[in-house]
């Protein structure tokens, strides 16, 4: 025992390991910038379209829309590339976020140098934006790895839990921050200042990331890998297809996931129509910015209890029913016209659909002991994507639009496959392997 507190101290390793709480606060911020530039455009959408196209139509808006669909089209193309980045014996979770984090400052420095307008600007920043998106590809997955190695066992949940919400807190103030910082009548000094403003930040984030993971962690699983060799890390991965349990936890996850990005995206013409008289686009987009925000507090409250009982399987089954029931009441409230009955479902979806995220992160790490966190967690968010952009798609194609509740079939769709992903939790059951190792 004396020697083993040596050592630690010898690694700059304390108890309690107050470091610990730099080093979260740090990846948030990284988590939060990404996000910021990743919702920059969309809000201000035909403002972006004058500044660098001078002109709206299908061609120049699909342009702008793609500054964000390429987070989505990266990510499954790359993430499966990363993992042995993460490998613990060459140096594991701070050389990948430290990636990260540089992709992502590159990425924000170019983007600002593109911030003219004209075709080329557009290519510059979209040149800039692609290598953000990389830079998100190395942090989206690391929270459940981040909160094993750093956290003591009774705060992995909840460490994961504000990493996690990071990227939605992120999400929110994006979303507030371009319609606030940019106005059609000064768009020319507006968004070179809000790029700048970005850059700096992303800047300012590596510098933190850099600093914050100067220390070693305290708790390092040495043999995560069951090969011996970065070559046999691919095989080990691959091998989770083989579980029945992985491929319906990629089911439940992915079609929450889904549903999430479908209610988000489409939210606009899901309430606008029916709700002509009563609400506003603003209105709706605080809406928006609120089911995101409320997952915070729910995530932290189910982390608390993950954390003293271990009850994975059950809370991941309550929070996929509940998440299917307020869609179910979404929907009934949008065809009896009652829009507090619309906030109240959203912001319960809002609240059960972003808390489920950590927690299956945590289960899955649970059930898949010794492979990395970073590995499942990566397929899990690979497969949202996928399904997000295609529910997205699909949802958006099969509106009637001639309807004032267009969205009346594609939010029925939506409603089955919430309650087959729901059926597709119940059965996902199996010893808690990590806790059962310590």
């Amino acid at each position: 025992m004396a020697c083993h507190e040596a050592s630690a101290l010898l690694l700059g390793v304390s108890k309690p390991y107050g470091w610990r709480w730099v080093v979260l606060l740090a990846f948030c911020t990284f988590s939060l910038s990404s996000a910021l530039m990743w919702v920059t455009f969309a809000p201000c959408l035909y403002v972006f379209t004058d500044y660098f196209f001078g002109k709206s139509d299908t061609v120049t808006v699909n342009a702008i829309h793609s500054l964000s669909t390429v987070y989505m089209l990266l990510y499954p193309l790359v993430v499966h590339f990363t993992f042995p980045v993460f490998e613990y014996r060459h140096g594991g979770l701070r050389r990948g976020i430290l990636v990260g984090a540089l992709l992502n400052m590159a990425g924000g420095t170019i983007r600002y140098l593109g911030a003219f307008p004209s075709v080329a600007g557009f290519a510059v920043l979209f040149a800039g934006q692609t290598l953000a998106a990389l830079g998100q590809v190395f942090m989206l997955a690391v929270p459940p790895q981040l909160a094993v190695v750093w956290f003591p066992d009774n705060e992995i949940n909840l460490a994961t839990a504000l990493a996690v919400s990071a990227n939605n807190i992120g999400i929110a103030l994006g979303c507030l921050w371009s319609p606030w910082a940019i106005h059609a009548s000064t768009m020319e000094k507006d968004i070179p200042r809000l790029l700048g403003h970005q850059a700096f930040l992303t800047f300012m984030v590596f510098v933190f990331i850099w600093f914050a993971f100067q220390r070693p962690p305290p708790h390092v699983h040495e043999a995560p890998w069951s090969g011996t060799s970065t070559s046999d890390a691919p095989p080990s991965n691959l091998r989770l297809f083989r579980s029945k349990n992985f491929l319906l936890m990629l089911v439940a996850y992915g079609t929450i996931f889904g549903a999430q990005c479908a209610i988000i995206t489409l939210i606009d013409q899901l309430l606008l129509g029916p709700f002509a008289k009563d609400v506003t686009e603003h209105q709706v987009g605080m809406l928006s910015c609120a089911m995101l925000v409320c997952g915070l507090p729910g995530s932290v409250l189910v982390a608390r209890y993950l954390d003293k009982t271990k009850r994975y399987r059950p809370v991941c089954h309550l929070l996929a029913t509940i998440t299917s029931l307020s869609l179910i009441g979404l929907f009934a409230a949008i065809e009896i016209h009652s829009f507090p009955g619309v906030v109240v479902a959203c912001l319960l979806f809002g609240l059960a659909s972003y808390a489920i995220a950590p927690a299956i992160f945590q289960y899955a790490g649970e059930l898949f002991y010794p492979v990395q966190e970073v590995v499942p967690t990566g397929y899990l968010f690979l497969v949202g994507n996928v399904v997000g952009t295609v529910m997205v798609a699909t949802m958006g194609l099969t509106a009637d639009t001639a309807a004032p509740f267009s969205m009346r079939v594609p939010m029925l769709m939506l409603l089955a496959l919430s309650l087959a992903a729901n059926g597709c939790m119940v059965l996902v059951h199996g010893p808690l392997r990590r806790s059962m190792a310590q």
